[in-house]
């Protein structure tokens, strides 16, 4: 039976799982492979290609499985830097290793992991140090000694400067003392899995995902627990106290009794499921929406990142502005429709503050959905363009969250303890719908941007492309002024 790394990391998460994947791929339920993900994978990518320039005489290791294996031996017998060394163990483990450098002083071979992220993660969907550890007992038990280990990242404090200076961008720190404390457990944790890999059958009802929060779940979740309903005690609690409700058979949430400890919010959540009903404070909605300034600017941006800075002045993952829209509405009821869709990197945010600037005056409230993310991106764009300093200060001094209503003033059952648009928008308003347009989500937005940009596309391509981000980004806004009037006619 064949143990990968990515295996190993979904049997840390749940091994019923992977044992059905595994065993029983038919009946195994695939968690989505979304857009986000494959960007994960895709900056992944970016970033090693990027590290590889530090060793220009590292020797990348392709091909079929034989291959690679046949390879990395050869390759084993020299010295310079070796990318994607893999290797298996007669238990049946398999492991790809981002490089191995050979420590001419010790004449060992030191393993690097490589990542995208800007820190070292060691959660329980990214365990970073348990990905170093399960390779370094690969490649000893493949007989090859192990020096020291490293796990190289973002450093999230670089900010670009003309062309990227890689000694700065990486951050390359030495884990070997951790990994030598954590290998003896690992090595009882893959002993585990292999023998529940090697079994014909096991039971299927529960897994230990039932004990986590909702975030935590396998892909799985709902073969092995197919009483758990779709919003259920575990959105509400965690931890020791969702053990107490389970240990008592307490699964929906309105069975939850009273008295349990829980926080305002929390007992709001489940009186909107007791009973069934919104829970909407007029006065509250009435006096918050009065002191709104016409005109009333609603605004959405669309915005893309890379864990190597784009462009000058960028930091890892900052992101960058590339779409906006605003519908300007009137107290007469005259609404107004102003977009701006950049068509490359470079000069992209000059062209949207010029927009901006044009369409929205020194006077007006600006409306948002999630203040921190519009108010962080203009703080970041005064950084860029101290030239506008004082317009996007102003504008940010005037920004409303609508979003807020919908946390304390405005609760509906069929929310599910959510203020996202995206749950609040076909609650209220079930003719507005994303669901009709080729981009339902800003992470389909960005990467067609992406593609936009970057891909050797055809202009009636581009044109469509253009259309589409178009069409998603105003119904963003438009969806705020018919949530506002909604909430008028209370």
């Amino acid at each position: 039976m064949t143990l990968t790394k990515t295996e190993f990391k979904e049997w840390l998460l749940c091994g019923k799982c992977l044992w059905l994947k595994k065993k029983r791929p038919e009946e195994y339920v695939a968690g989505e492979f979304s857009l986000f993900l494959k960007k994960l994978i895709k900056d992944g990518y970016e970033v090693e290609a990027q590290v590889q320039k530090l060793y220009p005489n590292g020797i990348f290791v392709s091909g079929d499985k034989e291959t690679l294996l046949s390879k990395t031996k050869e390759l084993l017998g020299g010295d310079k830097p070796i990318f994607q060394a893999t290797f298996e163990t007669v238990q049946g483990l398999f492991a790809k290793v981002d490089m191995l450098n050979f420590n001419k002083e010790t004449s060992k071979w030191d393993l690097y992991e490589i990542k995208a992220s800007s820190e070292i993660k060691t959660d329980l969907k990214h365990n970073h140090i348990k990905d170093v550890v399960f390779q370094t007992i690969v490649v000893e038990d493949a007989g090859v000694e192990v020096g020291d280990s490293y796990i190289i990242y973002i450093n999230k404090k670089y900010r670009r400067d003309g062309e990227v200076d890689l000694k700065e961008l990486f951050v390359i720190e030495n884990v070997t003392e951790i990994v030598s404390e954590q290998k003896s457990g690992v090595r009882d944790e893959i002993k585990i899995a292999l023998e529940t890999l090697e079994k014909d059958d096991i039971l299927l009802e529960g897994c230990d995902c039932l004990y986590k929060s909702h975030g935590q779940r396998c892909d799985s979740f709902f073969k092995f627990n197919p009483h758990v309903p779709e919003y259920s005690v575990h959105h509400i609690v965690a931890g020791n106290k969702l053990r107490l409700l389970l240990a008592d058979g307490i699964i929906n949430i309105k069975d939850i009794p009273e008295g349990f400890d829980l926080t305002d919010i929390q007992n709001d959540k489940v009186s909107l499921q007791v009973t069934g009903r919104p829970q909407i404070n007029k006065e509250a909605i009435e006096s918050t929406l009065s002191e709104l300034v016409f005109p009333i600017y609603f605004l959405d941006y669309e915005t893309y990142g890379s864990p190597v800075p784009l462009l000058d002045g960028y930091k890892t993952n900052q992101q960058l502005v590339f779409q906006v829209s605003v519908h300007k509405l009137d107290e007469d009821g005259t609404l107004e429709h102003f977009e701006y869709l950049a068509n490359k990197l470079e000069g992209a945010t000059r062209g949207l503050l010029d927009m901006l600037k044009t369409n929205i005056g020194p006077v007006g409230s600006v409306v948002v959905w999630y203040e921190s993310f519009e108010k962080g991106r203009n703080e970041e764009l005064a950084e860029l363009h101290g030239e506008d300093r004082g317009f996007l200060e102003d504008l940010n001094s005037r920004v409303f969250d609508l979003m807020k209503v919908f946390k304390k003033d405005y609760l509906h059952p069929e929310f599910q303890g959510s203020a996202s648009i995206k749950k609040v928008l076909p609650v209220l308003l079930p003719e507005l719908s994303y669901k009709s347009l080729d981009i339902q989500d800003g992470t389909m937005a960005l990467s067609e941007w992406e593609k936009m940009i970057k891909e050797d596309m055809s202009q009636d391509d581009i044109k469509m492309t253009r259309e589409n981000l178009l069409k998603y980004c105003a119904l963003d806004t438009l969806a705020m002024v018919e949530i506002y009037k909604k909430l008028k006619e209370l």
